[in-house]
Formats: C-alpha cells, structure tokens, sequence
C-alpha cells in the first residue's frame, strides 16, 4: 500500500510524503476525517513508508524490498493495528500494546502502532493510552485514526499531530468503484448518493437493491397527493419496527427534495445528485414554500428516529403532513 495509491487526499499524502522525507516525524498523529475517505488506507501507506528500505531512494513505498514484503503479507512485527472488540477498545488492548510498544523494534527504522476507530476508546483504555503518549518509548509512531475527535480526550488530541482528511469528490468516488466494481454500471449515481465517502458507496453497492429501492420511493412521494390516506397508512404499516428502512426512506427522501431546491434555486445540473431523474425534477410541480416546509418535516422525522420512537409512527406523521402540504 504506497502513497501512490491512495486517490483524492493530496494534501494529505504530500504532509506525510515530506514528513518522512525531512525526518520531521511527531512520536503520534490523529488522522480525523469522515468515515470512508481513506484514513485507515493512508495511516498504512505512512506505516509502510517509514519503514521501507528504499524510501529515500523512491520517495514512496517500493512494495518490494523485505519490509514492505512482510508488510504486505501481513507479518511485519514491528506495525501493529488496533480495533475495537465488540462495541469498544478496552484497558486490556491497551495494556498489551503497552508491552509491544516499549519493546525494541525487531528489524526495523519505527514501532508503527495504529489504532483504528480511536473514538471508541473506554475510559480506562483512554487513560492508559494517555500516559503511554505522555512518555512515549523511542522509535515509536502512533496513528489514531477517526471520524470523531471530539470523543476522545482534550489531553489526548493535544499530544497528537492532527492530520484533516476531506471528503472526496464524486469523480474520485465514482473512478474508485469502476475500479473496484468494473461490472457494476450505476457507480455514477451510487457515487453521488455516497457524498464524498467510498466506504459509504461500497455500503450501498454491498446492499445490492439501493437504486431499486430509491425507485420505489421515489415513485410512491410523487403519487403521495393523489394517494387515499388508507393506502399511505399501509404503506406506512410495512416500516413497522424497521428502523434502518425508515432511516434510508428518509435519506433518499431528502435528497430528493434536496435536488428540487437546488434545480429551483441554481439551475444547475451538476448539483443534481439524482442525475437519471433530471427530466422529472426539471418539470416538477414543487414551489420553493412547499419544498423548504417539506425538508422541514423531513429533518424533525430524522431528529425523531434518533431517540426510541416507533419508526412507523414517525413515517405516518410524516407522510400525512406532506400530503396536507
């Protein structure tokens, strides 16, 4: 895994690129960004590149010289990943990485101990990896990587070198999936409904109905006010205990009417997430009141869905106050 493979966090890979290159290294680094943006991909470009043999040579990675060949295969001692178990990373991880991490390196230039989803540290966990950090043993790099720095400690954070992955655009998402799913014809449009995340469009891929079940939705909010409130509440009866269903109903609805806007306001294609329903969003019978009162509705469902209320009951509350208008 070298630098060079990692797509669409430039400024990123050129940080870390110079960073080895000038021997200008923090003793750790908390890489924070989205989920799906390529943080865990590049926290291991940066443990291979510090430790390949031909690196000042190449300026990356080479793949082929006898660490990043252990690397590769899997069995490079001296680079060690940390995940959670179950829900959580727990004190006993923690306090065998202690072990490792104060052990001298087996055969190579730095201990690379990356931890992966560093959000879902225990507190006990928190505050041994803190004195870790506080002193920590020499040659050794941490990598903390995750989506939510505010959940770790302040003093943590503070000790870190924090490194801003962005989201990626939707050509990058949409060159990844061709790449990774050439037999795939709808990475285009998974693309733009992943917004910026690959780990987001392979979700969606990995589902395997995502666009038929967005037909389906869409088609039924377009025949919504025509629709006899016996048939909505059917509809609705179908969610019943179906949280995740209700909450991926709610996304693509608000995508939606997200477009509807975006077309009323900009008139600009581009901006159209649901770019193979241009046509239908061009000619529709939206007026800008309806649609912000709409997304209004909309996001009090989503805030509704978050705390233990029935999700068919939030789906027929808002169904029926859209079809009032």
């Amino acid at each position: 895994m070298a630098f060079k493979d990692i797509q669409g966090q430039d400024l990123v890979v050129q940080f870390l690129k110079n960073s080895i290159k000038n021997n200008y290294l923090s003793h750790a680094y908390l890489f924070i960004g989205p989920k799906g943006v390529g943080k865990e991909t590049t926290a291991l470009a940066f443990a291979q590149g510090l430790n390949c043999l031909e690196y000042d040579y190449l300026g990356d990675s080479c793949n082929k010289c006898i660490s990043c060949r252990k690397f590769l295969g899997g069995n490079q001692p001296d680079i060690n990943i940390i995940k959670p178990s179950g829900l959580s990373i727990k004190i006993d991880q923690i306090r065998e990485l202690k072990n490792k991490a104060f052990y001298k390196s087996y055969e190579s230039k730095y201990k690379v101990i990356i931890i992966d989803d560093a959000h879902l540290l225990t507190d006990q966990a928190s505050n041994s990896l803190l004195k870790i950090l506080e002193e920590p043993p020499q040659n050794t790099i941490f990598i903390l990587v995750t989506p939510e720095p505010q959940q770790l400690l302040e003093t943590i954070n503070s000790r870190c070198q924090q490194v801003n992955f962005n989201y990626l655009s939707d050509e990058i998402v949409s060159l990844i999936l061709r790449e990774k799913y050439p037999e795939y014809e709808q990475g285009a449009v998974i693309s733009k409904f992943a917004r910026g995340s690959v780990g987001e469009a392979i979700e969606m891929l990995n589902q395997g109905d995502v666009l038929e079940n967005r037909d389906n939705i869409l088609s039924f909010l377009n025949n919504l006010e025509d629709m006899s409130i016996e048939r909505l509440l059917a509809f609705a009866e179908k969610w019943d205990k179906d949280r995740e269903g209700v909450k991926s109903f709610l996304e693509i609805a608000q995508i939606w009417f997200r477009d509807h806007l975006v077309w009323k306001v900009t008139g600009e294609e581009m901006l159209v997430i649901n770019q193979d329903y241009l046509k239908q969003i061009k000619t529709g019978k939206y007026t800008l009141d309806r649609i912000n009162r709409i997304l209004q509705i909309l996001h009090s469902s989503s805030s509704a869905l978050k705390y233990n209320v029935n999700p068919r009951l939030i789906l027929e509350i808002m169904l029926l106050k859209i079809k009032k208008g």
